[in-house]
């Protein structure tokens, strides 16, 4: 029997249920979001579900942000979903669109907020964290790294073109020890895009951003589609079939 767990807020699935594989993915619904004093925010795989990951959407519609830049050991990545925002990376300020991408190390002063109070922003937010505290931080390859290391804009046309598959790597686990972001746009119904993941230390997250797919985990079955996310944890296989006309467009995000 599959477990449901529609209405309950995604910060209170602290565990999932082996072999219940619908306890691995959350469709989200904006009641069982949290409502907060700049707007609401979803937590898609809340801490002590993933062991070195979490994934939340933040909406912004009160003020022109969240909290001031800040700094912590946990590093993040940040996929705006609803543009555009104002970037904040050690200093330096600049304004990101619908469909971008920053990561911010450990250790970096970081900020993100709204360019005006007249937009609604949507911001999806990968951080590399643990149920309890990050003691030291994750070391960059390129200690003096810029804005430009740190940000990616793909192409306009990219998660629209439907002529052919197509892979981007807006985060590689090369420069950010282990953490790794890759955006795929599928367009061949029927084909599997699988990676599976067997004793491996980390775990995987998939995030749809458009289009449908059959995902399986350890031989479970189920769909997902736009604004779902599914985890595959360590030592579990998992496979992604593509669905119906529209291309299907996610990010795969593994930590180590």
């Amino acid at each position: 029997m599959l477990l449901s767990f529609s209405g309950v807020k995604a910060q209170d699935r602290q565990y999932a249920v082996p072999g219940e594989i619908e306890t691995y993915i959350d469709r989200f619904e904006l009641r069982a979001s949290d409502m907060n004093a700049n707007g609401w925010a979803h937590y898609y795989i809340p801490r002590r579900m993933g062991d070195t990951l979490t994934v939340k959407m933040s909406c912004v519609y009160v003020g022109l942000q969240t909290h001031a830049p800040h700094v912590h050991n946990e590093d993040e990545a940040f996929y705006v979903a609803r543009g555009p925002v104002n970037f904040h990376i050690n200093g330096e300020e600049r304004v990101l669109q619908t469909g971008d991408f920053a990561y911010t190390p450990s250790g970096s002063s970081h900020n993100i907020q709204r360019v005006s109070e007249q937009d609604t922003v949507k911001y999806l937010v990968l951080k590399r964290e643990t149920a309890g505290r990050v003691e030291r931080p994750h070391p960059v390859s390129k200690p003096d790294y810029t804005f430009d290391d740190c940000t990616v804009s793909p192409p306009p046309a990219w998660t629209a073109d439907a002529g052919s598959d197509a892979q981007l790597t807006l985060l590689d686990k090369r420069f950010a020890d282990g953490f790794q972001v890759v955006m795929t746009r599928a367009t061949q119904s029927g084909k599997v895009y699988r990676n599976y993941n067997p004793r491996l230390p980390g775990q995987v997250a998939i995030y749809v951003i458009s289009g449908r797919a059959n995902v399986t985990l350890d031989g479970h079955r189920s769909q997902i589609g736009a604004d779902n996310t599914f985890y595959c944890p360590k030592d579990a296989t998992y496979s992604l079939e593509k669905t119906g006309d529209e291309p299907l467009v996610f990010l795969t995000v593994t930590t180590e």
